[in-house]
């Protein structure tokens, strides 16, 4: 997993910037209220959408899928769908949450905002983007923010020592503290698939790049080459028989952190 780090200027202005134009905008002065001042109204996501995946590399905040505009959802640290207050104190110490963000409630919508803070419906420091939670043969939402809804977690990509705090077994599987098991598995991360794809990432032969196993989408023999390649101890023949199904191969090949990964813990970076 990676940190997201919210404070570089570049991100935080432009978000800000796009956020203020729609509260702004949601004002009505004849009502001296805000009219539809909510996440479902927001009218520029894609905007929005599109500086988060910049900020994030377009990886996953949670499984490190690379992904496309249309193949991202919005996720709020603190649940968008949330009525309890207290949500805010379980959060608040995240990603500058309680300096720029304030838990929105209907009954504000007569009190005219000043921001920052932004509601937590919309706040940039509030919101990560996530993929849709696809996953090959059983369908969208099975990891990540849509099967998350709004339960607690701790929102791992908010530490900024993550990459110590978690790590990835050459079997795919999870390494990290007790306390972040319950966040593994309501976010769905240990889901077989999923755990499949890192296996065959972090068991690559050092003779393949990620490009590489790019290319071999429209080149089966070195898809095979590939696949025969990977480390026997970890990777096993029905692994291989998994993975070389095209429709695997389409998600499998947009798990390419992981060859990162790797390098870095090979190289000790």
């Amino acid at each position: 997993m990676q940190y997201i780090d919210k404070t570089i200027p570049e991100f935080k202005k432009k978000a800000h910037d796009i956020l203020k134009m729609f509260i702004d905008g949601q004002w009505q002065d004849d009502a001296q209220s805000y009219i539809n001042l909510t996440y479902t109204d927001f009218d520029n996501k894609l905007m929005l959408s599109r500086l988060l995946l910049k900020e994030q590399n377009n990886f996953c905040c949670y499984c490190m899928k690379h992904i496309i505009e249309n193949e991202t959802t919005l996720e709020h640290i603190i649940p968008n769908k949330s009525n309890n207050s207290g949500d805010f104190d379980i959060y608040k110490a995240y990603n500058q949450i309680d300096t720029f963000v304030f838990f929105w409630e209907r009954a504000m919508c007569t009190n005219r905002i000043s921001v920052p803070p932004f509601p937590h419906i919309l706040a940039y420091e509030n919101l990560v983007a996530s993929c849709n939670g696809y996953i090959p043969t059983a369908g969208l939402s099975k990891c990540c923010n849509n099967i998350r809804g709004s339960k607690e977690i701790i929102p791992l990509f908010c530490l900024a020592n993550v990459e110590q705090e978690l790590k990835y077994e050459l079997s795919g599987a999870i390494d990290c503290a007790e306390k972040y098991l319950n966040t593994i598995k309501i976010l769905a991360l240990e889901q077989t698939t999923l755990r499949l794809f890192r296996r065959c990432w972090l068991n690559l032969s050092s003779n393949y790049s990620a490009l590489d196993v790019i290319d071999a989408s429209k080149d089966e023999k070195l898809r095979d080459k590939i696949i025969d390649d990977m480390n026997f101890k970890y990777v096993s023949v029905s692994d291989r028989m998994t993975i070389m199904n095209e429709v695997y191969w389409k998600s499998f090949i947009n798990y390419f952190f992981f060859c990162f990964y790797l390098y870095k813990q090979k190289n000790g970076l």
